[in-house]
């Protein structure tokens, strides 16, 4: 493992920003209406189990990032094939992020510019980090913390005083019964973003205390589950259940309905900066951890070859993977939950933990034998 080394404040940012993603911008749990809220509020809960099941499995191996001792705990061939998919499958979540960040820019304030180019122009700046390592990247996602943070509460301050704000849109509260919020909550709003969690089982061997982690962990899934409930309630409250549904981008439409005495108004450019800087450090994070798999994986030293490697494929994944955008939301919603993310972040690493612990009770029974 690298001699680099991250502090708990370091990591709490990190997961933060990266949680926030680009679930801040789009319509969580919109299928179950005005309770999309509740949505937002329980699946923190089942994300934080999530979390501490990829908790246990470090404590285990406190040296090794996910690829590492998958081999150890299923053998060298397995293991091999479980690492590798892992690699491809961060990969491929990169690549959908960075359409999705494409996409947005795009139908905002660049739609008359290819997204080809917007797609290269940040895939160097992803390169030009990732090359540095995680040091450098969890620095950065420091500062990037407070400035996303100040512009949220900003905006959301905005909208109490434009008197954007009505609160008839939330009720009746369960109108239709727990069904629809239940279907929502599993397994996209879990998986999305608090399974994703599980890329930072690459990057808990470089934590410097190693006890912070779950202090570390809970605090940031409980922050971030309360800033979405907020900013879900906020959506709800401003564009009402039916333009909710039918925004591609909700967050993008409630800023324009801003209009302070005719003077502030049109402060979409606040919601870009936080689509770049959310989008770039979720990327970073699955193309860095991609890339530290590819090195454990194949006995590399970390190399520039690799970085731009898996930043290729990264990018043309994100210009092919679907002809348009209404597709690619479609296979995100409807597709990748169930055949991508279940299996990567639910099923494989709570197997590994069952297999560990079998193995860590056949151990002790040989030794006090």
């Amino acid at each position: 493992m690298s001699k680099m080394q991250i502090n708990g404040f370091q990591l709490f940012c990190t997961m933060v920003l990266f949680m926030f993603g680009t679930a801040i911008f789009l319509d969580l749990g919109s299928g179950a209406k005005q309770d999309a809220w509740i949505v937002t509020l329980i699946s923190p809960i089942i994300g934080l189990l999530l979390f501490i099941v990829y908790l246990q499995l470090h404590k285990r191996y406190p040296q090794l990032t996910f690829t590492e001792y998958a081999r150890k705990i299923w053998g060298k061939y397995i293991g091999s094939i479980i690492g590798y998919l892992y690699i491809i499958y961060f990969i491929y979540i990169a690549s959908r992020v960075l359409r999705d960040f494409e996409e947005l820019v795009i139908s905002s304030v660049y739609n008359k510019t290819s997204i080809i180019t917007i797609g290269i122009c940040m895939m160097f700046v992803l390169i030009y980090t990732v090359n540095f390592g995680i040091e450098v990247f969890t620095r950065a996602a420091c500062i990037c913390f407070f400035v996303a943070v100040f512009t949220l509460v900003i905006i959301d301050i905005l909208y109490i005083i434009g008197d954007l704000i009505h609160l008839d849109n939330v009720r009746p509260i369960l109108a239709e019964g727990w069904k629809p919020v239940i279907k929502e909550i599993i397994p996209l709003n879990i998986t999305v973003p608090y399974g994703e969690l599980v890329i930072f089982s690459m990057i808990f061997p470089y934590l410097n205390k190693q006890t912070n982690l779950l202090k570390v962990g809970s605090m940031a899934v409980v922050f971030v589950g309360l800033f979405l409930t907020l900013n879900t309630l906020l959506l709800i409250c401003i564009l009402g259940t039916d333009v909710l549904s039918r925004s591609a981008f909700p967050a993008l439409t409630a800023v324009s309905y801003i209009n302070i005495a005719g003077f502030i108004q049109r402060i979409d450019t606040f919601i870009i900066l936080l689509v770049v800087i959310l989008a770039f450090i979720k990327i970073a994070a699955f193309f860095l951890c991609a890339v530290i798999g590819m090195n454990n994986l194949f006995k590399l030293k970390p190399n520039l070859i690799s970085t731009y490697f898996a930043g290729s494929i990264i990018f043309l994944s994100s210009i092919l993977i679907a002809p348009g955008y209404q597709s690619h939301l479609d296979e995100g919603l409807k597709i990748v939950p169930y055949l991508l993310h279940v299996p990567f972040q639910i099923v494989i690493p709570l197997l590994l933990l069952l297999t560990a612990f079998i193995r860590g009770r056949g151990k002790a029974k040989q030794g006090t034998g």
